[in-house]
Parts: C-alpha cells; sequence; structure tokens
C-alpha cells in the first residue's frame, strides 16, 4: 500500500486529506495529570481513513495526465538535527505544526533544553513531522522546500505565531455563518494563505511556493516518516517525545530526568 502512496502528488495527497481527515481539522487535546503539557491525539481509525483516501487518489492517478513539471526545488529528504549530530543523547520529537502543545513545547520547553543540553554538545534535537490534517500537511511541505539555514527558524517561527495564523476563533465564527464543509473549506484555505505569506518571508517566491506543494518527492518523505513513527514508536499522539530510544513526558522536568540517566 505504501508503494502506492508514493506515486501521488503531493497537491492530490493534501486534497485527498481534506476528504479523509475533516473531523481532524481542528483535534481535540487530551488531558493528563502525568504530565504538564498534553499530546494531541490521532485515531487509528482516522489514520486509516487518510490512508484509504490517499490510495483511492494514487489509483486515479495513474489515468490521469502527467502533470507538467514545475521548476526545481530543493526539499530536505533526512532528518534535520538541531546541535551536536554526535552528541551522546538524541531527542527525537514527533510534532504537527497545528499542535497548540508543540507550539509550548517549541516556545517554553525547547529553550531550556538547547541551552542546558544541546548548546553544550549533551544532546541533539531531531524534529520529525507527524500530520494531523490538511493544513499540517501544506505548512509542513513548505518547510522541508526552504534552504537547511531557514528550517529551524522557519520552524520556531510557526511554532511562535501558531494562534495567528491557525486562528481557531476564526474556524468557529465561519462555522456560525456557513455549513461544516464550506466553513473547513474557507478556514483552510485562509490558514493556508497566512502560511504562505511566511513562506515569502524566508525566501520562497510563489513559483517555488506552488512548485513545493506539487513535489511528489516531500509527499513521499512525510508518508514515510508518519508511519515510521507509529511503526517503530508506536506514535499517536502529538507532541511524541523520545530520548534515546525511550518515550518520555514532553514537560521539562522528565525531559530532563530522561536525558541526565543516559548522561550518567
Amino acid at each position: 500500500m505504501l508503494k502506492q502512496l508514493y506515486t501521488l502528488k503531493i497537491a492530490n495527497f493534501i486534497k485527498m486529506m481534506i476528504l479523509g481527515v475533516t473531523a481532524l481539522l481542528l483535534v481535540n487535546c487530551s488531558d493528563s495529570s502525568e504530565q504538564d503539557m498534553a499530546s494531541e491525539t490521532v485515531t487509528t481509525e482516522a489514520t486509516a481513513e487518510v490512508a484509504s483516501a490517499v490510495v483511492e487518489a494514487a489509483a486515479q492517478e495513474q489515468t490521469a495526465p502527467a502533470a507538467e513539471e514545475g521548476p526545481d526545488v530543493g526539499f530536505i529528504n533526512h532528518d534535520m538535527v538541531l546541535g551536536d549530530p554526535n552528541a551522546p543523547v538524541e531527542i527525537i520529537e514527533y510534532a504537527s505544526l497545528t499542535c497548540n502543545h508543540c507550539a509550548t513545547f517549541h516556545n517554553t520547553v525547547l529553550p531550556r533544553l538547547k541551552e542546558k543540553y544541546i548548546d553544550t554538545g549533551k544532546a541533539k534535537l531531531v524534529v520529525r513531522s507527524f500530520l494531523l490534517n490538511i493544513i499540517d500537511a501544506r505548512a509542513t511541505t513548505l518547510t522541508r522546500c526552504v534552504t537547511q539555514k531557514r528550517y529551524f527558524p522557519f520552524m520556531e517561527a510557526l511554532f511562535q505565531r501558531q494562534t495567528q495564523w491557525y486562528n481557531i476563533p476564526e474556524y468557529q465564527r465561519l462555522q456560525g455563518l456557513h455549513d461544516a464543509q464550506t466553513a473547513s473549506n474557507m478556514f483552510v484555505e485562509a490558514t493556508i494563505g497566512e502560511v504562505a505569506k511566511m513562506a515569502r518571508q524566508v525566501g520562497l517566491n510563489q513559483t517555488k511556493i506552488d512548485a513545493c506543494v506539487n513535489n511528489a518527492a516531500i509527499g513521499e518523505y512525510l508518508m514515510t516518516v508518519q508511519q515510521a513513527g507509529i511503526e517503530n514508536y508506536n506514535v499517536n499522539a502529538t507532541p511524541t517525545i523520545i530520548v534515546n530510544g525511550n518515550i518520555a513526558n514532553n514537560d521539562y522536568a522528565s525531559i530532563e530526568r530522561a536525558i541526565e540517566a543516559e548522561l550518567d
């Protein structure tokens, strides 16, 4: 089935995600007494629904005329690492750009980890995407088209300004004015427009943006990352934090304990 997914243009992948995950546009966050931050979750049934929709689109793609190739777009088809690649402790974060708890991690927890462990060479951070919805897919795609030196600054800008471009009150307002599908479509279009504005600020013009979201290799890579997270670590929530192979809670104290145990 995954081989079929890889034949899909990212634009069609995103289009089918609208059909498969409309209910996940605004995923509820779970509460947990064991964590300072809750994780945003995706059910197994929803993941299967997305995969089914993408496979159907892939079958349609086989009979459709080949799309005209756009300009070359440099994409990152490997892990992006913050810190010394040879650091003794590896922190892996599976994150969604639309997850408010991921934003909290990047805005409040990561700076402390960076100062104490990453900047000192004791740990490195590997950020991996875990897509929750159509907006997440488009925004994540664009992060793979900026230059490597601008990847982390772009990611941080998206998390820092998340409530501005992923404006939940606006979605709720649209719901009060339109039917559910129309409200979702309008919200997706407006939000993606805001993300595109930010992408232009980090060096992508509209031609590069258009080419980026039609780059099949990016869609293949994102699907590979997501599937590997599910298979290797049973990831079904964001943010999921893994320290040297062991899942840790998302709060600073828990991650600090996990890192110190590995350094002992």
